[in-house]
């Protein structure tokens, strides 16, 4: 199965290909039979991506939690694999020389030169998910490390006041670690992606690996496999997964069109558990691409000009979650929508652009339309190789997007209701 979830991904979404033609059972069934018997690569695709990897077993390739688990592990000197500051240092130089000179709390020839004292790695201080503090030198990094889910609400603003405020004297660095080194939205952050991640360690290993001791070098080894199957390009398996699909395009797009729509899962893990909290919405139709959301709250706070009919006449300000038209990601977002008043309208906008991350909204662009205008979009799970598939991962973010979705309306609620008064 995760062969042909492979070879979907990077042929059918990666490279949008047409809609396969319908075929009678008969022709259906051949085409199934030669997938299976005629077909040499298929042995060869699985034999480079089903080597037996311990984090790909426990099923942790795509858990932001345990890569920061794994990371914190290596990265302090005090853990059991015995290297002392030998990681920690290939990572921290590497994160220097990627990081904009004037961002840098030193320069990476600075960090080579000096000892690293007093070194704590710190997992999850004040939600955030991985923090290196240096006494001396007096550096504090503190890494965002998103795989697939988003960023919240004013989320890197809040996690860079926070480290200003409890290290005044560090002078620090702000990393937002992600799968392609993903641009963040606040700019004190510096992009780091997870191939150079892989590089850095890589040459670790390899400049080192007669004292690094045998387990060591193993695990760390299956950690670099894993990140290069799975979040890096490959040659030699893109050749093979070109070939299978030219040869067996067939038996794959019948395998496609037939399978269950995982989209519909995901849509209805979110309404759910959005039913389950306590606040209290009006929630439109759940389809698979994902339905519309109103917190009852604000139908005494927005005026009642919506244009169409919607969820309610105040309902022309509305939330929605989206899961994308070919299911590589999940996402929420809050919609401004057609009114009789568009002076209101365009008086709101103009408030939300003013008031910036204060307000709870975060205006995305510029030039905003008279008709549909978003106002907010927090990414909640995304695949960059595949399509979103509803394991527990990828339900466990959609649930916890929805258990936070409460603080975030809380903030967009105090703003409306001053805007309006």
């Amino acid at each position: 199965m995760i062969v042909v979830r492979y070879v979907i991904g990077k042929r059918w979404y990666h490279q949008g290909m047409s809609e396969p033609a319908s075929i009678s059972d008969t022709d259906a069934l051949a085409a199934l039979e030669r997938f299976v018997v005629e077909n040499d690569e298929l042995t060869d695709l699985e034999a480079e991506i089903g080597r037996l990897n311990i984090f790909d077993a426990l099923g942790i390739v795509n858990a932001e939690i345990r890569h920061s688990n794994f990371l914190a592990w290596l990265l302090d000197p005090a853990e059991s694999h015995g290297q002392g500051q030998l990681f920690l240092r290939v990572f921290l130089i590497d994160l220097l020389r990627e990081a904009p000179p004037a961002d840098r709390p030193l320069s990476p020839v600075d960090l080579d030169g000096s000892d690293l004292r007093g070194v704590q790695i710190r997992r999850e201080w004040r939600h955030i998910d991985l923090l290196i503090v240096a006494e001396e030198p007096r550096i504090v990094i503190a890494i965002e490390n998103k795989i697939f889910a988003g960023e919240h609400s004013n989320q890197l603003e809040r996690y860079k006041q926070v480290v200003e405020s409890a290290f005044p004297d560090h002078k620090p660095l702000f990393v937002f670690l992600t799968r392609e080194g993903d641009e963040p939205s606040d700019e004190a952050w510096c992009p780091y992606d997870y191939g150079r991640l892989y590089r850095a360690l890589a040459r670790c290993v390899k400049r080192n690996e007669d004292s690094i001791g045998e387990e060591v070098r193993v695990f760390v080894g299956h950690y670099l496999a894993m990140l290069r199957s799975r979040f890096m390009d490959d040659p030699k398996i893109d050749e093979l997964v070109d070939r299978i699909y030219r040869n067996h395009r067939q038996a794959l797009d019948l395998i496609f069109e037939r399978r269950s729509d995982p989209r519909v899962r995901l849509t209805a893990v979110f309404a759910d558990r959005l039913k389950e909290i306590e606040s209290d919405w009006i929630m439109g139709d759940v389809r698979a691409s994902g339905f519309g959301f109103f917190p009852c709250e604000w139908k005494s706070i927005v005026p009642p000009i919506y244009q169409h009919d919607g969820l309610a006449p105040e309902a022309w300000l509305f939330g929605a979650f989206r899961v994308g038209p070919r299911g590589r990601r999940a996402w929420i977002e809050f919609i401004a929508g057609p009114t009789t008043d568009q002076e209101t309208r365009d008086n709101l906008i103009e408030a939300i652009r003013l008031a910036g991350p204060d307000s709870g909204f975060e205006l995305s662009r510029k030039k905003t339309t008279k008709v549909w205008t978003r106002i907010q979009t927090i990414t909640v799970a995304r695949s960059h190789a595949d399509v979103l598939d509803d394991d527990q991962n990828t339900i466990e973010l959609i649930r916890r997007s929805a258990e936070q979705l409460p603080r975030t309306v809380e903030q967009m609620t105090t703003f409306l209701r001053g805007h309006f008064a």
